[in-house]
């Protein structure tokens, strides 16, 4: 019985090893486990908390939501926004403002009661303004980045990154940066149009830039 399986595998392997060769499309199955080991989250970080000085309701979301996309395409598992805002109320602190940023108990306390490994919080300040352009106005928004990463068991600030500027109009450079980095497209915004569109797009840029070395080393080790 023993030797009939031991054929059988035999036959089996050759016959996927003749089928490689013949046919180049033809791929042998990959390890289960190395699969795996590719996509399992590395751990959870939180976006939050975030100060924002100016700037829509809409543009203030669309801040938190691009810092919880890095925080995913960084390979980490994001903590729910409702999640970390009862948490950061649980725990007594008042909310960050612009020049002011949580204390190192704030954010050990906020990291144990979230059980994130990561905590990656900061300010985001807009300037938008009517510029005119040739024969019409343009509307166009800066949004500057004071970035951090803290990360809870060493208790300490791992990452940081300050005064990072994006700007709405921006077709290059940042604009390139960011959209490799996000997993959804970069907001489209219209020359002249609403603030909001153009506010979201800077920030998206800005945050893009302010955090890409914190998420570029995770990219190259997976």
């Amino acid at each position: 019985m023993k030797n009939q399986l031991h054929i059988k595998s035999t036959l089996l392997i050759g016959s996927l090893v003749f089928a490689a060769t013949m046919f180049p499309s033809v791929a042998l199955p990959q390890d289960p486990d190395a699969a795996i080991a590719r996509t399992r989250p590395k751990g959870t970080a939180v976006a939050y908390p975030w100060a924002f000085k100016k700037g829509t309701k809409t543009a203030r979301i669309t801040a938190v939501k691009t810092v919880e996309e890095l925080i995913r395409r960084a390979n980490y598992a994001s903590v729910p926004g409702t999640t970390a805002a009862s948490a950061w109320s649980a725990i007594g602190y008042k909310m960050p403002v612009v020049g002011s940023m949580p204390t190192r108990a704030a954010l050990r306390a906020f990291g144990a009661k979230t059980r994130a490994n990561q905590i990656l919080y900061g300010s985001v300040t807009w300037r938008t303004r009517s510029i005119w352009v040739n024969l019409g106005p343009k509307t166009i928004s800066t949004a500057t980045v004071n970035a951090y990463v803290y990360d809870v068991r060493q208790n300490k600030v791992v990452f940081q990154n300050r005064n990072v500027t994006g700007r709405s109009d921006e077709k290059s450079n940042g604009y390139k940066v960011a959209a490799a980095l996000l997993l959804t497209p970069i907001v489209t915004a219209v020359s002249g149009g609403p603030a909001t569109p153009q506010e979201q797009r800077a920030v998206q840029i800005a945050l893009g830039l302010a955090f890409r070395g914190w998420v570029t080393p995770y990219l190259s080790i997976r």
